[in-house]
């Protein structure tokens, strides 16, 4: 796993970084490097989960095409529900967002 230059890891919840954690594992299993792209960094939509530590990007140009569907969904097997996993243009996008409160 690596970040990409100029990514800021600062202030990351922790439920992101464990979500990273299980990401990281589906990609060292395919032998595929997880490259993040944007934690709090970066230019996001307003009120983006981005901002408060809480949302992770991850580069899919080094996937294949074809695999992108596929590891986006062993992603969201693995997070489960109190997550988000989704595929942008180009890269895909995680957000923890419990859907209830505990």
């Amino acid at each position: 796993m690596r970040l990409k230059a100029g990514v800021r890891p600062h202030g990351l919840a922790p439920e992101i970084m464990l979500g990273i954690s299980i990401c990281h594992q589906i990609f060292l299993a395919r032998g595929l490097e997880l490259v993040i792209t944007s934690l709090v960094d970066g230019k996001h939509s307003v009120g983006s989960l981005h901002y408060v530590g809480h949302a992770a990007d991850f580069r899919t140009r080094n996937i294949e095409p074809e695999d992108v569907q596929t590891i986006a969904q062993e992603c969201r097997d693995n997070l489960g529900d109190d997550y988000d996993f989704v595929v942008e243009k180009n890269h895909y996008h995680l957000e923890f967002q419990p859907k209830k409160e505990y």
